[in-house]
């Protein structure tokens, strides 16, 4: 690990708005953090925090938590979050597959996966963020009525994530090959991460699913 990525995981370690899985009662800690009982939405793998920086500043009167296990990755949204004080987005550091333990009593009302890492490996399939394991987990976290939103470059991801949600007879609320083709999508499905941004100038095309549970 380069010196810059050292300084910056020592010093996301000391946001107020940053929290790591393995700190004790770290469910309670969040909400203390919040000091209200709204809406949390939760974006898994959040890098540099995108999602949930755009959209705890369009929903102030929601809660958003950006999670993912490299500290150093989550220093840019965290301080970005400080600078611009949105007192409604934090970030944790800690393995998607921790999620259930970590939060026994916070229900989700929208879970966000933009751009998760293929994992294009065979043998690492179960790695994918839409696995059928990892949709178990989303079904644990999410209220009832809540939705998953996952977005993707990759056309053997998206066929994966695809036939999984259609295995357990999921509901499909929108679905595009090419989402930019299109123009009846939501402000969730048009947030642009970093790395989308740089995706589109390549020419890749973005594909998206918005499903639930119920």
């Amino acid at each position: 690990m380069g010196r810059t990525k050292h300084k910056k995981l020592a010093e996301v370690r000391t946001f107020p708005n940053v929290f790591d899985g393995k700190q004790f009662e770290v469910e309670k800690e969040i909400l203390r953090y919040f000091k209200n009982s709204n809406p949390i939405s939760l974006e898994i793998g959040c890098g540099h925090g995108d999602y949930t920086i755009n959209l705890a500043k369009e929903f102030p009167k929601k809660n958003f938590i950006g999670i993912d296990i490299k500290g150093a990755r989550i220093w840019a949204g965290a301080k970005a979050s400080l600078d611009l004080k949105l007192s409604n987005a934090v970030f944790l550091i800690s393995r998607a597959e921790w999620l259930p333990e970590l939060f026994k009593n916070i229900k989700f009302s929208e879970i966000f996966i933009p751009f998760p890492d293929p994992h294009l490996r065979r043998k690492s399939a179960p790695r994918r963020l839409v696995s059928l394991d990892f949709l178990e987990v989303y079904k644990l976290l999410l209220e009832k009525g809540g939705r998953v939103y996952f977005k993707t470059d990759n056309e053997e991801l998206y066929q994966f994530a695809l036939k999984n949600i259609q295995s357990k007879n999921l509901n499909i609320i929108a679905k595009s090959e090419n989402l930019y083709s299109e123009t009846q999508h939501d402000f969730f499905a048009l947030i642009k991460t970093k790395y989308e941004k740089h995706y589109l100038k390549e020419g890749r095309i973005i594909k998206y699913i918005c499903f639930s549970f119920d």
